[in-house]
């Protein structure tokens, strides 16, 4: 049965919309309304406020004490592989202790031991204890005292379960026509169906990652790459889109998605352990670091392990350590595994690489700004250079806190400056077929798409099978794009046209980088090549490059 539909909603006009309720988003707004606080903001959120990848961030928040800053420089430095950005790198690494004080200040009680004084871990390539932490659930913790501050501000209206579709830019009359304006979004709303148009002053992306391009992502159900997908339509350059971190060890289970198990574990003295012989198989790999190497040695390790045996996953055994320390250190992982039966003090714990960290994303510099005039990109949805080739552990809080902050600042001025439309701008107005049929079909492309990424262009890749994933890719596109232009728009819909782009853009990267660096492993280029080369392009680069 089919019928035909109206989706337009309503109009709505603010100084400043804000894509995203991670920890930048949420950073931003509170540190923008100490600055002005007259200002007037929408807070967009696709699900409940709280889903988002900050807040499934067991580990904690990398920071460095003063006399630390330059090695916290050169453990992130290293881990890049030779990608980072010194000058982005500087400027957030030095923010860390500020960032602590700060956070603290919102109400985020970090461990502290019985001398009150704040507690300190260690992950796969910092070279001392530098992870501030709550339990094993610190983004749960940082989340919900920066949201219970934002729910509090009069300036602030919130809309959850709204998913942004398209920005709406305009050319600027004394602007050249490659750059546009960002003047807004159009946006779905759930409950009703109906697109809204929203007019900003501003347009702050902080939508996070797009792990779920892959089979296996520790990232909630909302990562699917919407912030750089929308910008790069929109005109702006993306970058390091070939540099997906995976997270060595997701909890592998028939019926619990997205555990991750966190690096934490490793950190505090974990072993990986072989199904097939129980030999600790790091010092193949790795010899001097074993399972502290960084993740993308480990994540690589442990999918040859798993190639090359009769089983699916490998084993994290942690159980040498004390059952009380156990459950006081890492509480929810060992309350949720037990749900399931598995006692990590004496059972070891069934693991396997999963998309956890999108390395790359909308050029930008350290407050956010864009290529194109009132776009402000943030958090894991920029691409700052900060994490080069290979994000070191823990880094993203930081990064997402710091942005947030400066990028408020260095908004201000364009908040205050009238908007003036250059054009009337048009309401959503389409009459679409619903064909529940075609919709049901078409949602197995989800399935489709990410096995078919994992397995051609995940942790080892070819040219032969980048290019055979690309045909893949570009023949779903065609559909999903003719599906798009044809029939209702769902958040199912925007979520796969978005993420079906994102695989493109990684395809193509991955295909251009023709060596290995950091999270980027070409089984047919291993080497690295002398100079390294930074992977920028703007929308259709990659057809002037002549690429497919």
């Amino acid at each position: 049965m089919q019928k035909m539909i109206s989706q337009q909603g309503q109009r709505y006009q603010f100084d400043v919309l804000v894509i995203g309720s991670g920890i930048a988003g949420l950073s931003y707004i509170l540190e923008l309304v100490k600055l002005h606080p007259e200002v007037r903001i929408a807070l967009l959120s696709k699900g409940p406020l709280n889903q988002s990848n900050s807040y499934y961030a067991q580990g904690g928040i990398a920071a460095a004490m003063p006399d630390d800053v330059s090695q916290h420089i050169s453990d992130t430095m290293a881990a890049g592989d030779g990608l980072c950005n010194l000058q982005a790198v500087t400027a957030i690494l030095e923010q860390g202790s500020a960032s602590i004080d700060y956070l603290s200040e919102q109400g985020v009680f970090f461990d502290r031991d019985e001398n009150n004084t704040l507690l300190r871990g260690i992950e796969a390539g910092h070279a001392i204890r530098r992870i501030y932490r709550v339990g094993d659930q610190t983004g749960a913790a940082i989340i919900n005292a920066l949201l219970l501050q934002v729910k509090q501000l009069p300036q602030v209206t919130l809309f959850e379960c709204h998913s942004a579709i398209n920005l709406i830019t305009q050319i600027e009359s004394h602007q050249p026509a490659q750059f546009p304006e960002v003047i807004g979004a159009y946006v779905l709303g759930e409950q009703l169906g109906l697109i809204h148009t929203f007019l900003a002053n501003a347009v702050i992306l902080a939508t996070g990652g797009a792990g779920k391009v892959y089979r296996y992502t520790s990232n909630p159900n909302v990562a699917t790459g919407d912030g750089v997908a929308m910008a790069y339509r929109a005109g702006a350059r993306v970058g390091g889109l070939e540099f997906y971190q995976f997270h060595p060890t997701l909890f592998y289970h028939p019926k619990i998605n997205n555990f991750l198990i966190s690096e934490a574990l490793r950190g505090e003295g974990a072993y990986l352990r072989s199904p097939e012989t129980g030999e600790r198989f790091m010092k193949k790999y790795a010899p001097q670091k074993m399972e502290l190497a960084t993740r993308d040695v480990v994540a690589r390790a442990i999918f040859t392990e798993i190639e090359q045996s009769h089983y699916d996953y490998v084993y994290l055994d942690i159980r040498h350590l004390d059952k009380t320390f156990l459950q006081n250190r890492f509480p929810m992982i060992y309350r949720t595994l037990l749900e399931v039966g598995l006692d990590i003090s004496c059972d070891m714990i069934p693991v396997v690489p999963a998309a956890h960290y999108m390395g790359g994303g909308v050029l930008t510099d350290v407050s956010g700004k864009t290529d194109l005039t009132r776009l402000f990109v943030i958090g894991e949805t920029a691409f700052t250079g900060f994490h080069g080739a290979n994000r070191l552990a823990s880094n993203s809080l930081l990064e997402g806190t710091v942005m947030g902050r400066r990028a408020a600042e260095s908004s201000l001025a364009i908040i205050k400056a009238p908007l003036t439309l250059q054009r009337s701008i048009s309401d959503w107005d389409s009459t679409s077929v619903v064909d529940l049929r075609r919709a049901s079909q078409l949602s197995v492309h989800w399935r489709g798409l990410r096995g078919e990424m994992s397995s051609y262009a995940g942790i080892v890749r070819t040219e032969a099978g980048l290019r055979d994933q690309l045909k893949l890719v570009l023949t779903r596109r065609d559909m999903i794009e003719e599906y798009y232009w044809k029939y209702v728009v769902t958040r199912d819909l925007i979520e796969l046209r978005n993420i079906i782009l994102i695989a493109e853009l990684i395809v193509r990267s991955a295909l251009n980088r023709c060596e290995s660096r950091g999270g980027h492993y070409r089984e047919d280029f291993k080497n690295k090549l002398t100079h390294a080369q930074e992977s920028i392009v703007r929308a259709n680069e990659f057809s002037r490059m002549g690429m497919p």
